[in-house]
């Protein structure tokens, strides 16, 4: 055997195939350093740890840049590939012999292929294979149409263009494998890109998810065949290899379904409620993972087929999906996906691109993506959409991402398309989906659903003999004492009864797809186990039993991301046309004394204020309302109005007019006035004026009742007065905003701690409060959409990020709303 002894790779051509020769010790692992007189970037792991730096620095940076712009994450992400890649700093010599030598290739292809594995398993955890059953015709014809109509598009377009173009040009027998691939659909794609924009909770973003399962479903099923027939074709045993791969693909479906699945389910039993999933069950379901993807590349089938069947087995959410997604999001998404773009990156070569191929490829691009659009446009505007939400949501449905990457580059090595072919198609999904993407977003707002309403959804406009709606959302069961006791002062009677809607709040874990589930009364409370959802439900009913006649409770379940949560709450509000929706402060006052916080819904919060479709509570809850329990005694509660000018004041005044006729509730006004303003006010001619005097007529024969007036002429006499309520209510009512150009707020809202409680909210709340009651900041409906001083609700004295600490439970055996 010959030893290459010169310093420099050298390539020697033979048998029609190119070697590259180095040093053997280039191939060592780990350098001495450089004190040593080693070249550090002569080593593999050194070079790795240098990669993995560069390509996930570059990345950041332009997701940074791009995605503000409406950027999806996957165009930053390819485009750092293909920056680090041969076409841009490795086309330099001596970048690429010193960065990305050939030989570091190898190692880097190997990580981000695992890496790919375990990101396609986690695809098959998220993905909701019950979305088929659940699916309606509108759903499977968007479907069906979204990936036949462009694959009919492009095919066309291949076959004219194959008939002008010479059979001996490169690009002639890649047509249609580039119309193959680029025609399919994706779920995961859809569902990240969906993230991407937070259009998850949006009516256009449900559509495309379940529309998306079902092009995802159909075109891997074709693709599949036709990528198994290629590479049986290259066989000498044809016949047997397609009998065994069909046979050994069926074993592993039915290995997975009746014995890894049974397994997983026998770990989601032995796990106590509200503990975690044990390591030891992880560790198990990583030897199934690393077993199917071993048994795959043994059959022929491609290693990534056993991990996505997995995924889909996995149940779903708490505690065994959500407990995977967990553990492994982090890593795959930040360290070992940037690695597979710049694998990528590294088979993308600019250079070969002509404008000839460039033009050809293209072409057959756009008819597919104009064949997408339209074929997800036609059904769509059948089943009555609009133009705009049909548009968007082909736009949606067109981006490509992950998914059809990972297809390209199985057809570049089942040597489907050559190198110049592989580099036009990825510029091509780049381009179109990065054009697109903005496109959609542009055109859609998931808040015009609510927003547009034309008429009052508040208390104060309510006709009072008329059947009162109120909805109120919590996020465990530690709310639902409080709520239920807001509920009983609220007076519900024959007369003037009350909807209330309770709208549990949980966070999405371990699923794309947010789901909305409907507890009707017809299911079997037994068909649940225990759990904090059950007694949830069982608390609300209970009392609905005590009031039967007067009150009707309905609950739901939404299952989504905390940062498009509000979408789902202002639809359900609007839809229920509610009156004022309630909810629960971010921060929780235990027995102990001790403060929880929670930043997400703090944000939360903050969101639901600026476009709720109705008037919006906060609830702080500091143990006044938990101390009296309407189900196992008859309470009195005390509540205090803190009025001084405007609407949200009114909103508050009115609900608190609604307590007044319980006859367990005392309620006192306390109006708070500047000198120069009380003649005015006496006149009795504004809104604010008629609605005291309507209080005084109407309740203040009644002697439990009280009002009272206090002149303040700054912030300070503000203050004083607020601190003297300490230990007199179990309940105050202010409203959020007011008129700060008076001089009576001039410094109060330069320190607020919470914003989004407003200047007397904040007071009543902040940690150097001394007040011990409980308190409901209300806000009345935006008729103009963001109020003009909602500029200043994210502005925070105390800015600090809040860790979250939320234990949730996906009920389960109740009914789910089907998928369109």
């Amino acid at each position: 055997m010959t030893t290459l002894v010169n310093s420099t790779a050298t390539l020697i051509p033979l048998n029609n195939t190119l070697w590259t020769c180095m040093r053997t010790t280039k191939f060592q692992q780990r350098t001495r350093g450089i004190f040593s007189g080693d070249n550090p970037f002569n080593y593999t792991l050194s070079l790795l740890v240098l990669q993995v730096s560069i390509i996930v620095s570059l990345t950041s940076w332009l997701e940074i840049f791009l995605v503000p712009l409406g950027q999806s994450s996957f165009v930053p992400q390819v485009l750092a590939g293909m920056v680090v890649g041969p076409s841009i700093l490795g086309y330099f010599d001596g970048v690429r012999k010193m960065l990305f030598p050939k030989k570091s290739f190898y190692i880097t292809e190997t990580i981000a292929f695992f890496g790919s594995m375990i990101f396609m398993f986690l695809i098959g955890i998220k993905v909701d294979p019950i979305m088929l059953l659940r699916a309606g015709k509108k759903t499977w014809a968007i479907g069906i149409c979204s990936c036949v109509m462009p694959l009919i598009f492009s095919l066309i377009t291949a076959f004219v263009l194959r008939q002008i173009l010479s059979p001996s040009q490169a690009v002639y027998r890649t047509l249609t494998d580039v119309a193959l691939f680029l025609s399919t659909g994706s779920f995961h794609v859809t569902a990240g890109v969906l993230k991407d924009l937070k259009l998850l909770n949006s009516e256009v973003g449900r559509i495309a998810l379940s529309s998306s399962v079902v092009s995802s479903i159909v075109s891997s099923v074709w693709l599949t065949m036709i990528m198994s027939r290629k590479q049986i074709s290259t066989s000498q045993k044809q016949d047997q290899s397609f009998n065994l791969m069909a046979v050994s693909m069926v074993v592993l479906l039915l290995l997975i379904i009746c014995v890894l699945r049974p397994i997983m389910f026998w770990m989601i039993r032995r796990t106590p409620e509200g503990k975690p999933v044990k390591e030891s069950y992880i560790i198990f379901i990583f030897l199934m993972l690393f077993g199917c993807s071993l048994l795959g590349e043994f059959t022929g089938e491609h290693f990534m087929v056993g991990p996505v069947f997995l995924g889909m087995a996995v149940p779903e959410g708490p505690p065994l999906g959500s407990a995977l997604v967990e553990k492994l999001d982090t890593m795959v998404s930040v360290v070992f996906m940037p690695l597979y773009f710049l694998h990528a990156g590294a088979r993308c070569k600019l250079y070969l691109i002509d404008v000839s191929s460039f033009a050809i490829i293209q072409l057959v691009a756009m008819f597919c993506f104009f064949g997408k659009v339209i074929g997800t446009m036609l059904p769509s505007m059948f089943y009555k959409m609009s133009f705009i939400d049909s548009l968007s949501l082909g736009l949606l449905l067109s981006a490509n991402g992950i998914t059809q990457l990972l297809y390209l580059q199985t057809f570049q090595h089942n040597g489907m398309l050559d190198d110049q072919s592989y580099s036009n198609s990825i510029v091509a999904i780049l381009w179109l989906t990065g054009a697109a993407i903005p496109v959609a977003k542009f055109l859609y707002d998931p808040s015009k659903r609510y927003l547009s309403l034309n008429r009052s959804r508040t208390i104060e406009h309510a006709s009072p003999n008329a059947e009162l709606r109120l909805m109120a959302c919590i996020h465990h069961l530690e709310n639902t004492p409080p709520i239920i006791n807001i509920l009983e002062m609220s007076n519900s009677t024959i007369e003037s009864p009350i909807c209330f809607y309770v709208l549990r709040l949980i966070q999405l874990r371990g699923r794309s797809a947010p789901l909305f589930i409907d507890h009707q009364p017809s299911y079997k409370s037994n068909a649940l186990r225990s759990s904090q959802s059950q007694q949830i439900i069982n608390a609300f009913k209970s009392y609905e039993q005590q009031n039967l006649g007067k009150l009707v409770v309905k609950l739901f379940t939404s299952i989504s991301p905390f940062e498009t949560m509000h979408d789902e709450i202002c639809f359900q509000a609007a839809d229920k046309r509610v009156c004022m929706l309630i909810m629960p402060f971010h921060r929780m006052w235990k027995s102990s004394c001790m403060t929880e916080s929670v930043h997400p819904i703090r944000a939360l919060n903050r969101h639901v204020l600026r476009t709720a479709p109705c008037s919006v509570g906060i609830l702080i809850e500091r143990l006044n309302l938990i101390r009296t329990n309407p189900l196992t005694c008859v309470p009195f509660y005390s509540v205090g109005i803190v009025f001084i000018e405007g609407a949200d004041d009114r909103e508050a005044l009115s609900y608190a007019l609604r307590m007044a006729n319980h006859p367990n509730v005392r309620v006192t006004v306390i109006r708070l006035m500047e000198p120069k303003m009380k003649s005015r006010y006496l006149t009795n001619r504004d809104p604010d004026g008629e609605l005291i005097h309507r209080f005084k007529v109407d309740y203040l024969q009644i002697k439990r009742h009280d009002y009272r007036e206090e002149i303040v002429r700054d912030c300070l006499e503000i203050v004083s007065v607020i601190k003297s309520l300490e230990g007199d209510f179990d309940l105050i009512l202010v409203g959020r905003r007011h008129e700060f150009e008076s001089s009576l707020f001039n410094g109060l809202t330069d320190w607020n701690e919470f914003p989004e409680l407003g200047p007397i909210g904040d007071m009543l709340v902040s940690s150097d409060s001394t007040f011990d009651g409980s308190v409901l900041v209300v806000q009345q409906q935006n008729r103009g959409g963001v109020a003009h001083h909602d500029v200043h609700l994210d502005s925070s004295v105390n800015p600090k990020q809040e860790r979250l600490n939320i234990n949730v439970e996906v009920p389960r055996d109740n009914k789910v709303w089907p998928v369109v």
